[in-house]
């Protein structure tokens, strides 16, 4: 039998009221595991992210069955599935068979106007097992990494919790398919090289010293975006602006809680006991050599995947850098966006 050790939980995660003992043991495991981390990212990297309003249930799929953490009543009695485990944290249900054959989850997904949905304007978060997930993404190999991806997901659950932002989203900015603009970057020369100018500025800004330069920067940052946006306007009759600015605050603020979660593993130290073999044993050993500056994907627009997270991704450490307050303004105000707390600055 493997010995699975997880790094930041706590015994009392797994203090079960049901005693159940099954082969889907480790899915119960994993699923406290990410509930687990809660409290830990609310008390370090962002406030009243633990909060019970802002919880989502949570669907993890194996590659034949469909597991769901404090479903809501309505999914509940569309479903009828079975509940599996309980623990204080939360109550696990199985339904009677795989809820999609969708061969790999990784989102928050909600419906709009289908009142029939278990979904609608019902943030619910989808997930991967491990097993699963690494046949896709093939550099994830442990339970450390893998769940950080979820809390990136997890924490778009947290912020369409926000009733009045979802609202906004819903009524504003969902016909417009956020892959629009990853295809403006990668389709148009003048488009990426405004992009990377930008992100170029964010970067510099980080590195300045003296607060004038940094203003300075920013001022020259918004003309660049400026330039750039008016261009999109006049060649390809397209107003993204507000577009920009909601996917750039979804992102970014969700690839910077991913990454402070990978600062806390990498400042954890190993169990005594690990073996060499054991898989948080080379999760530790990974985490422990993390450096932001080599993982050029969390902040190069070039090799972010889709540029809105890297520049979001930058706005927010500009705010921790010049103590900016924003974590408790961003979702509750439901218009705000980091560009536009980056304008007051």
């Amino acid at each position: 039998m493997h010995r699975l050790i997880l790094l930041l939980l706590t015994a009392t995660a797994f203090s079960c009221t049901k005693k159940i003992s099954s082969p889907d043991q480790l899915v119960f495991h994993r699923m406290a595991y990410v509930y687990s981390l809660k409290p830990p990212i609310a008390k370090e990297i962002w406030l009243s992210f633990d909060e019970k309003q802002y919880d989502v249930p949570l669907i993890y799929y194996t590659d034949s069955s469909s597991f769901i953490a404090n479903p809501t009543n309505k999914f509940l009695k569309i479903y009828n599935p079975t509940q599996v485990f309980q623990n204080s944290d939360l109550k696990v249900y199985k339904t009677a068979t795989r809820l999609d054959s969708i061969p790999f989850h990784m989102a928050v997904n909600f419906t709009f106007g289908d009142s029939s949905g278990y979904d609608n304007y019902a943030p619910f978060m989808h997930c991967s097992s491990l097993e699963e997930t690494g046949k896709v993404v093939k550099d994830v190999a442990t339970t450390e990494v893998w769940v950080t991806m979820v809390v990136h997901e997890y924490f778009h659950g947290f912020q369409f919790q926000h009733k009045n932002y979802l609202q906004y989203f819903a009524d504003s900015i969902a016909t417009f398919q956020k892959h629009k603009l990853k295809e403006l970057y990668n389709d148009h020369t003048w488009f990426k090289q405004g992009i990377d100018r930008e992100n170029d500025l964010l970067l510099k800004a980080l590195e300045a010293d003296d607060r004038e330069e940094t203003r300075r920067l920013i001022a020259t940052f918004f003309e660049e975006r400026e330039k750039r946006r008016n261009e999109t306007s006049q060649k390809l009759n397209l107003a993204i602006a507000a577009y920009e600015k909601t996917y750039e605050t979804l992102e970014g603020t969700a690839r910077y809680v991913e990454q402070k979660l990978y600062e806390k593993f990498s400042h954890k130290h190993p169990d005594a006991t690990l073996q060499k073999s054991d898989s948080a044993y080379h999760a530790y050993n990974s985490f422990k050599v993390y450096k932001l500056e080599k993982d050029e994907w969390l902040y190069l627009t070039p090799k972010s995947g889709v540029y809105f997270y890297a520049t979001g991704f930058n706005m927010t450490r500009l705010f921790d850098k010049l103590n900016v307050r924003y974590k408790d303004r961003l979702f509750k105000e439901n218009h705000l966006s980091l560009e536009d707390i980056l304008r007051t600055i």
